[in-house]
């Protein structure tokens, strides 16, 4: 049976079951039960020509269509158990047979599969496949634009008070697949490859929110997370630990929001380089009347000199859940598909918001990369200018359940991001065209 009869099987006991719980439901008055169940479709096409690195003189573009499907089905039963199962499927049109389903090359499963048990009025506990989504997603994030989206396996604990919150999560990861031959019930061994997995053996987090009053609050992360990448079975590498803490300051007025964040990473990270890098941001942004928006901000990632011959430290941090895509270019360049051999990042970027109506948003960022680190080409010194880059958004609102997204970028390369991208001759603009449609039902909310 493939992926897409799975879930379809799966789909059909779940309505069968609810349909005997709701008949059964009309006969009591004692409403314990809370169910919802929604959709998503969402497929999203695309003209990459140049999009992730510059494409060289000569490469052609790619156009592609990909597709996120999902059911989402959320349970509570009173104030004591909530439960919520995302099943999801992420497909490229035309990567399967027309008689085959997509179980071969496009792969599915549960983005989301978790309960969480409620302690108390303010405290819970959730356990399984969830979403780790903190503070601006700067360092955790749901990584939403990507199809597949990112949720990891953990165990957390959840406190939610008026003015002070309290998350803590904990994860130990295995991979039988790679290096046990998937067989679940080994007896020996206990080594991790990162290979086609989660890229952590371990991790430990805790971050806590301090409300001040209306429009001014802090937070604080620990993030502490242990790798191992073993070749085989018999390997036993030594599993290396990084720290990462930050702070966030967050002020939001009636016109005015304003934030800053500064992390620090510490220990050592996959390769066993010991490491010292840090990351700070501030953001800015003026509502000017009904429909106008301005930000002005700027980001400073560390990161090594490249080229160099001289021996140093690794410098270089990593955001290693961020959501990069909000922050470094739509186009990607940083932090998201290929490296930058490590050289760190200053983006300085502004950004514009117009919202015409009730269906109609318009936004536009443009954005100055450069280096903060030497760059060096055969001894010969290079320029710290990585480019700039224009982003174009629209959005429009067909209806409740269904919205249109789209947008254009255009990336002016240099010869030093060239280099730090492997694709010396490219083209001097590189340009990405992308048309997406969010299909989002609520089907049913049912108390019984």
């Amino acid at each position: 049976m493939n992926n897409y009869s799975k879930i379809k099987y799966f789909i059909l006991i779940m309505i069968a079951s609810f349909s005997v719980q709701y008949l059964a439901a009309q006969s009591t008055t004692d409403k314990e039960n809370q169910l919802s169940v929604s959709l998503q479709i969402k497929p999203r096409a695309e003209l990459r020509n140049g999009t992730f690195r510059p494409l060289i003189k000569g490469e052609e573009p790619s156009a592609l269509i990909s597709q996120r499907s999902r059911i989402s089905v959320n349970y509570q039963y009173k104030n004591l158990l909530t439960v919520q199962v995302v099943p999801q499927t992420v497909t490229v049109w035309g990567q399967d047979a027309l008689t085959q389903g997509a179980g071969i090359k496009n792969g599915s499963g549960f983005f989301e599969a978790w309960a969480k048990l409620h302690v108390s009025k303010s405290s819970s506990l959730q356990i399984g496949r969830q979403v780790i989504s903190l503070d601006d997603e700067r360092f955790f994030g749901e990584l939403d634009w990507a199809q597949g989206a990112r949720a990891h396996d953990a165990i957390s604990f959840h406190v939610d008070k008026e003015k002070f919150a309290l998350k803590a999560y904990a994860a130990f990861n295995q991979n039988l697949r790679d290096l046990y031959n998937n067989n679940l019930s080994n007896t020996a061994g206990n080594v991790y490859t990162s290979s086609d997995a989660a890229p952590y053996k371990t991790m430990q987090t805790i971050w806590a929110k301090f409300t001040v009053d209306s429009k001014n609050s802090v937070s604080l992360l620990f993030n502490n997370l242990g790798f191992q990448n073993a070749l085989s079975a018999f390997d036993n590498p030594k599993i290396y630990f990084t720290q990462t803490m930050g702070a966030n300051y967050f002020y939001t007025g009636s016109s005015w929001k304003f934030n800053v964040s500064a992390y620090t990473q510490l220990g050592k990270n996959l390769q066993g380089a010991k490491t010292k890098g840090y990351l700070l941001a501030v953001y800015a942004d003026k509502k000017l009347d009904k429909k106008w928006n301005i930000g002005l901000g700027a980001d400073i990632v560390s990161g090594n000199d490249v080229g160099t011959t001289t021996n140093q430290d690794n410098k270089i941090f990593t955001p290693y859940f961020g959501t990069n895509h909000k922050f470094y270019g739509s186009m990607d360049y940083f932090y998201s598909g290929n490296n930058h051999k490590g050289a760190g990042l200053v983006d300085i970027y502004f950004k514009v918001k117009h919202k015409a109506n009730d269906k109609w948003s318009y936004g536009l960022a443009i954005h100055q990369f450069s280096s903060p680190n030497k760059i060096e080409n055969n001894n010969k010194k290079m320029s710290a200018n990585l480019g700039q880059e224009i982003d174009i958004d629209f959005g429009y609102t067909i209806h409740k359940y269904a919205h249109l997204v789209g947008g254009y970028s255009a990336y002016y390369t240099t010869s030093s991001i060239d280099f730090l991208k492997n694709t010396n001759q490219s083209n001097g603009m590189q340009h990405w065209v992308w048309l997406s449609l969010n299909i989002n039902p609520n089907i049913f909310n049912l108390k019984f």
